[in-house]
């Protein structure tokens, strides 16, 4: 399908510019209340954080630029879910904002390590895990805020599995390398 569409000379930067409209309309309707919409908006953002990708590794077109658009608007994305929670519901803000932390935390020390010469991702809560915990927080929101405060504590382990792997791999360098 990424051969396709990239055939059709469709960039893979529309596609991750439909992740940022998708999802920061779907935040909108999580703060309105309107739930099962704001699934159909997350899964289809979803398909387009995949298409983006896909046509980037099918066409030969991925950039460093790709890279960090795609990274931004990721998170954005992400944060705005969990402060629309917030919005909708002020009980909800201390596992939103957990949550919040935690995925900034795991995202952090995933780019600093690689920027470092250490490895990106991995992990028990990485971004797919997370989506699919919020759609089922959604779909059963009476729920949403162990939900919640389950992505914070799975998204801060992560962080910590992140940074023992890459303390690992970093302190088996030569001393200079370090």
């Amino acid at each position: 399908m990424g051969k396709t569409l990239g055939e059709k000379n469709i960039p893979p930067h529309f596609f991750t510019f439909l992740v940022l409209v998708f999802g920061l309309i779907a935040a909108y309707f999580i703060y309105l209340g309107f739930f099962r919409v704001a699934v159909v908006l997350i899964l289809i953002s979803g398909l387009m954080d995949f298409l983006d990708g896909a046509v980037a590794k099918a066409n030969s077109k991925e950039t460093k630029f790709g890279a960090l658009f795609d990274s931004a608007v990721d998170k954005t994305t992400e944060v705005s879910w969990y402060l629309a929670f917030g919005f909708f519901n002020p009980q909800l803000w201390p596992a939103a904002f957990l949550a919040a932390a935690g995925l900034m935390l795991s995202s952090y020390v995933s780019k600093h390590a690689e920027a470092v010469g250490g490895k990106s991702g991995g992990g028990i809560m990485e971004r797919k895990e997370r989506l699919l915990l919020i759609v089922i927080g959604l779909l059963f929101v009476e729920h949403m805020s162990y939900i919640l405060y389950i992505i914070a504590f799975f998204s801060f382990l992560t962080g910590l599995q992140r940074f023992f792997w890459n303390w690992k791999i970093l302190w088996s360098l030569k001393e200079g390398e370090r």
